[in-house]
């Protein structure tokens, strides 16, 4: 019977089956085949600037919740935002969402090492429930976004509406996700998850109306220094 190392397969974006693989640079990150390069840096970088979408699915993310899911985590060393529907940094710029009373989404940016910590830690605690997480997952700026949100979202994503440390669970394009609004390099940007599945749907909106506004795709490697 043939073997397999499961240490060597590869996974693949959940939204690459709709993003271009010939004329895309690809690089595997964090063991997922990624689109690092949609288009030169000049032309990525203009396109941030008015309405760029970056496919950032394979940042590392943890899942977790409970009763005693905050105790967990702050003895973990996680910061915990102190409301519901809000999220923070700590170390190493990881986010950590907190989507209701008792469960969280944490998150490693590039080179972040909590997750895979958390994922080790195989004590049980009760009322602790680790949540599998398959999100795909995107970056959205430039000065277009709020326009692009106003055709696919009701809620109002303004800076005055949506606080700098709320996240908002709402519908995007008619799937569910969830978004905030963060600084990155010095320029606003949006996050957006939704679930894996809904992926390559997503993206092909978000590059259709970001198209047609004067934007389009931006590859992982215009954010790998942020």
């Amino acid at each position: 019977m043939q073997q397999f190392d499961v240490k060597s397969i590869i996974q693949t974006s959940p939204v690459a089956h709709a993003q271009p693989r010939e004329s895309a640079k690809w690089e595997v990150i964090n063991g997922m085949d990624t689109a690092v390069e949609f288009a030169s840096a000049a032309i990525e970088d203009a396109r941030k600037k008015v309405l760029g979408v970056a496919d950032v699915s394979c940042l590392s993310r943890y899942g977790v919740k409970g009763p005693n899911a905050t105790q967990w985590l702050l003895e973990r060393g996680i910061a915990i935002p102190t409301t519901p529907n809000s999220w923070t940094v700590c170390e190493q710029k990881t986010l950590v969402l907190r989507l209701g009373s008792s469960e969280f989404l944490i998150e490693d940016q590039l080179g972040g090492s909590a997750c895979t910590r958390l994922a080790s830690d195989t004590t049980r605690v009760a009322s602790v429930y680790k949540v599998p997480r398959a999100d795909a997952a995107f970056i959205v700026s430039g000065s277009e976004a709020l326009n692009l949100f106003s055709e696919l979202c009701s809620l109002d994503l303004r800076e005055k509406s949506l606080a700098a440390k709320d996240l908002i669970m709402t519908q995007v394009a008619g799937i569910s996700a969830t978004v905030i609004r963060q600084t990155l390099n010095g320029e606003p940007v949006y996050r957006v998850w939704c679930d894996g599945t809904y992926g390559p749907y997503m993206w092909e909106v978000l590059i259709e109306i970001a198209t047609e506004l004067g934007g389009g795709a931006v590859g992982l490697a215009q954010y790998q220094n942020s």
